[in-house]
């Protein structure tokens, strides 16, 4: 029996041993060092399955799809490709009914639309890692603002917010580097590398997708019968089994779109 051919690039702390796991900064056994905005080092057709969840709104739109191309050439015909974002579609609905109950005095409106403003925004224009994002989800919380949060970016991200995990420390040469700054540019100097290091490092989200612009990606990339689906429905066999899109019969990260499409026969 042929073993399928699996490729999950981006895969962060989620992965499973059946698929190639790529990142740029690996943490688990088995995941691969690769930056994807390069590129694949595979040859043509030798995936069965392509999947990457919550990578390409990292990316410039440009670089996103140089990928999906590359994600392309590496399916075999028939193959399926798995691209997963964040849903600006439901994440500007659910700001607007927010706006409009906040602006009529409603409280919980106002809270939910707090929240939402931090997932538009923070995350393109933060300039240190976490952002206010961070702070907000360290702040105290009540039962209906930690009930609704946890709705939005899943139970493991808001258990990891609350527990307050730290970013891995800076690499020695993004240290002397603003060291550098600092003695010939001064502290604006300094403050003006590190931000713009911190912005290029891969934090922030560089662009969003809705279901009509991350479709028409795909198809322009060269992929057909593009469709949505949830968390844990794929056309990918056993895909739900592998556990990459919930935990516990929950999404991992329930603000996601989930869009699927197939490389030509």
């Amino acid at each position: 029996m042929t073993v399928p051919r699996l490729l999950n690039f981006g895969c962060g702390a989620t992965f499973h041993p059946a698929w190639v796991n790529l990142d740029s900064a690996p943490i688990g056994p088995g995941v691969l060092a690769h930056d994807v905005s390069s590129g694949f080092a595979y040859p043509d057709n030798a995936f069965n399955a392509v999947y990457g969840s919550h990578v390409l709104e990292h990316l410039p739109p440009e670089t996103a799809r140089v990928v999906l191309r590359d994600c392309f050439r590496i399916l075999r015909p028939g193959g399926i490709v798995r691209i997963v974002v964040p849903d600006l579609e439901a994440m500007a609905k659910l700001y607007l009914e927010s706006l409009e109950g906040a602006a009529k005095g409603d409280a919980q409106s106002a809270m939910r639309y707090d929240w939402l403003m931090l997932e538009l925004y923070d995350q393109v224009s933060r300039t240190a890692s976490g952002g206010r994002m961070a702070a907000y989800l360290r702040s105290p919380l009540e039962a209906r603002q930690a009930t609704f949060v946890s709705s939005r970016i899943g139970d493991e991200a808001f258990s990891a917010a609350q527990n307050g995990r730290q970013p891995a420390p800076r690499g020695v040469r993004a240290l002397l580097a603003q060291a550098c700054a600092f003695v010939f540019l001064g502290p604006r100097g300094s403050t003006a590398l590190r931000e713009g290091m911190f912005r290029r490092g891969g934090e922030v989200h560089q662009w969003m997708y809705d279901r009509f612009s991350l479709g028409r990606e795909l198809r322009s990339a060269g992929f057909v019968d593009v469709r949505a689906c949830a968390a844990d429905e794929s056309a990918i066999p056993g895909f739900a089994g592998y556990g990459l899109e919930t935990a516990n019969g929950r999404a991992r990260k329930p603000d996601s779109l989930y869009l699927e499409g197939y490389k030509p026969a």
